[in-house]
């Protein structure tokens, strides 16, 4: 999830006052995953937002935002817009917030993050919440669990919080992703990890999973005895595979390998699936000459990409090396 990046152009950590500044230029509305606040919101109306967005598909939450203003109505939809000077939150740090979502949201929502600018006239926060993969979460002050409708937070019909209940009890794979420098070799030598896992407490097997390297020389795998050999040519290879073993809490599924590279970006791609779980992606287009990814997806994000997206995206980066 990266939703600051595809909102505001920059990650998360990176975003400045001006930057936000810049970004309430123009006129800005709010979203499915896109909540504006101004500093004057009490604490407890940026509890029910991150409750509705850990329930739905996640979202941004600025707080520090411009005054909300209704443009006339066209025809019966009244858009509202946020443009202008900035008001400046009171709130104390992130540190504080955090303790006190950790107090009022239940179960505790793991995976927020908070940028934090301090100024002069008062403090910025951006919230990245994900979404949630134990929902539902309750805004404990009412009691209510809320989704996220539109552009705003509304309680949960009884059979929706049933249904979030469900999904708890449903296998969700993942596969994380790490591409590293290969200790003790040049730069055309990169490690791969690639590491399924299942993020639910019901444990699940039989997990098929296709691992795709594009643009590389050569692969190596260092004799692992779990991994079928890759197949493939022309710097083309995929890895088919099929686990029997049940995944569960820190259970991992470990796929790591060594590649050498042409010092020119390549592709890495994951995909795991089971019937109870579902699919699980995780694509990155890898810059091994800078050590930075240059593109990456993953399941869950709001702009899906495919292979063939980051493929043309290195055809276009080959053409100009």
């Amino acid at each position: 999830m990266n939703l600051a990046r595809q909102i505001l152009g920059k990650d998360l950590y990176e975003i400045t006052r001006a930057d936000l500044n810049d970004y309430f230029s123009t006129p800005r509305e709010e979203s499915s995953v896109l909540e504006f606040k101004s500093g004057q919101v009490k604490i407890n109306s940026i509890f029910k937002e991150i409750c509705a967005f850990l329930n739905t598909e996640g979202g941004l939450i600025i707080v520090g935002s411009p005054k909300e203003r209704k443009l006339q109505r066209t025809g019966r939809v009244q858009r509202r817009i946020c443009q202008g000077r900035l008001i400046p939150s009171i709130f104390r740090d992130k540190n504080w917030i955090l303790g006190l979502v950790a107090a009022n949201i239940v179960p505790y929502p793991h995976g927020i993050r908070i940028q934090e600018i301090r100024d002069e006239e008062g403090n910025y926060f951006i919230f990245e919440v994900p979404q949630s993969n134990n929902p539902p979460h309750q805004f404990l002050n009412d009691g209510r669990y809320y989704i996220r409708l539109e552009k705003e937070a509304k309680p949960a019909p009884h059979g929706l919080v049933e249904a979030l209940f469900y999904k708890r009890v449903r296998a969700q794979l993942k596969a994380d992703l790490r591409i590293l420098p290969l200790d003790g070799q040049s730069q055309a030598y990169n490690h791969v990890e690639i590491d399924i896992h299942n993020i639910s407490s019901f444990p699940t097997d039989q997990i098929s999973y296709l691992v795709r390297v594009i643009n590389v020389e050569e692969i190596q795998q260092n004799g692992d005895p779990r991994l079928q050999s890759f197949t493939g040519e022309d710097g083309h290879f995929e890895l088919h595979g099929l686990s029997k073993e049940a995944l569960v809490d820190e259970k991992k599924l470990p796929i790591h390998f060594d590649l050498i590279n042409r010092n020119e970006p390549f592709i890495v791609s994951v995909i795991a699936w089971n019937k109870e779980a579902g699919m699980f992606k995780h694509h990155g287009l890898f810059d091994p000459v800078n050590e930075q990814y240059i593109d990456r997806f993953q399941s869950g994000e709001i702009h899906e990409k495919t292979v063939e997206d980051l493929y043309a995206n290195l055809q276009d980066i080959r053409k100009n090396l």
